[in-house]
């Protein structure tokens, strides 16, 4: 990571952190950042909290440490300028642009959760804050900094499958009404502020997003881009967005990859992506083990915990920012290829309302009551292993896929979001 001469950078200076946010999943950067402070690598600078009435326990703990508490993050880069070293940013999809500018403009280095932003507007302009600042911004698609993840990237740059021909992925989460009511802009295309487009593909899988199109990159700090896409959006929750998806992409390198995410499955069928090369395949499963099929047969890849991968994230970047060198990190340019596959499939269909005839309330085994789609799990699975559309498999509610050529495709442009143009599309 680079580093400028204003900040910490020697190895046995911990570095001043600034976080903006600590309850919801900002807890679990809490959490990682305290076990780097506590082993001397980091010190609190300050922290922004904005629902003290929802984090009297994170208070008494920085209160317990003198560190200044700010209820506007503005409000702390002004009055801590000089004293922050890095700024974390878990916060709302839509605040992601503003409080990343806010922070390089001071020459801060910033760690912002994914993705980076809504629209491929916002991330052009983080870019070339990024650029003229000389600092960096890492984003937090944690599975990146997995040392599997590097090793599969090699692999598959060794030729050990030759050459990528298709990737598809799918994933079943479903997900009740508390985790739509978790805030303001879950399931949302526009929160107010800004353009948030949440949804499967942009918020709890957007990780498989920038896998594939990590995986199918033509060099270890490269991604594909895309081509072109064709999409289905459909929406059985009572959100702005859509919960299920079913699109695919042709890459400028040749594969055509494939996704199929659902929220409104009554099952619960975690992450797998399947790669298929001219000579071999690899199967990368959520929490593992990954499967490597080569000519000279089949060889598992014991995978990362899933509650191990964010902590190698953060071991990873505060490692580059003491001043390692050797370390990689998921670049603005590598987390830009998911804003274009979201914005892509936004602009190239509209989203399809699921009839009331085909969505049932179902408990799962925790008692949550679950809006689902009847036989979504049976369509999808098919859908999956067919290699086609719901449209193409059948399903009576499915509507034609959109399709959308990307060539010169460089803005968002909300062909399908025409209620939200009042809210400037370049903004």
């Amino acid at each position: 990571m680079e580093e400028s001469s204003n900040h910490a950078t020697d190895s046995a200076a911990p570095i001043r952190v600034g976080l903006i946010g600590v309850t919801g999943y900002a807890h679990s950067y809490l959490g990682e950042l305290k076990k780097l402070v506590e082993k001397g690598w980091l010190a609190w600078g300050a922290v922004t909290i904005i629902n003290p009435d929802d984090a009297s326990e994170q208070i008494e703990y920085f209160k317990s440490l003198n560190i200044p508490i700010f209820d506007d993050y503005r409000d702390m880069l002004e009055k801590e300028d000089g004293n922050l070293d890095w700024i974390c940013v878990p916060t709302a999809i839509s605040w992601h642009t503003a409080m990343t500018l806010d922070s390089l403009k001071r020459g801060i280095p910033v760690l912002l959760e994914k993705p980076i932003a809504s629209t491929l507007q916002e991330v052009t302009i983080i870019q070339e804050a990024e650029k003229a600042s000389g600092q960096s911004v890492a984003i937090g698609y944690q599975y990146y900094y997995c040392p599997k993840t590097a090793e599969i990237k090699q692999c598959f740059l060794a030729g050990e499958i030759g050459e990528i021909e298709r990737i598809d992925c799918l994933c079943l989460w479903p997900r009740d009404d508390d985790y739509y009511h978790r805030n303001d802009w879950a399931g949302c295309v526009h929160d107010g502020h800004g353009w948030v487009l949440d949804s499967p593909l942009h918020n709890a899988l957007s990780h498989l997003v920038n896998l594939i199109l990590y995986f199918a990159g033509p060099a270890m700090d490269e991604r594909a881009d895309l081509l072109d896409v064709t999409a289905e959006l459909y929406r059985a929750k009572s959100i702005q967005n859509y919960d299920t998806i079913r699109c695919e992409t042709r890459l400028n390198t040749g594969a055509l990859a494939t996704m199929l995410l659902s929220h409104s499955t009554t099952n619960r069928l975690d992450p797998e992506i399947r790669i298929q090369g001219t000579k071999g395949s690899l199967v990368w499963r959520f929490g593992g083990p990954h499967t490597l099929h080569t000519e000279e047969g089949a060889v598992d890849i014991e995978a990362e915990s899933p509650l191990e991968v964010r902590s190698y994230m953060f071991d990873k970047i505060v490692r580059g920012l003491r001043g390692d060198k050797s370390v990689s990190y998921c670049t603005t340019e590598l987390a830009k290829g998911e804003v274009k596959w979201v914005n892509a499939v936004q602009d190239a269909a509209s989203v399809h309302e699921i009839p009331l005839e085909y969505r049932r309330q179902r408990k799962n085994d925790k008692g949550e009551t679950l809006e689902v789609v009847d036989k979504l799990d049976d369509y999808a699975v098919q859908a999956f292993e067919k290699q086609c559309s719901f449209k193409a498999l059948g399903v009576p509610w499915a509507v034609e896929p959109g399709y959308l050529d990307l060539t010169n495709y460089t803005d968002f442009q909300a062909r399908h979001l025409k209620e939200y143009q009042s809210a400037s599309v370049a903004k």
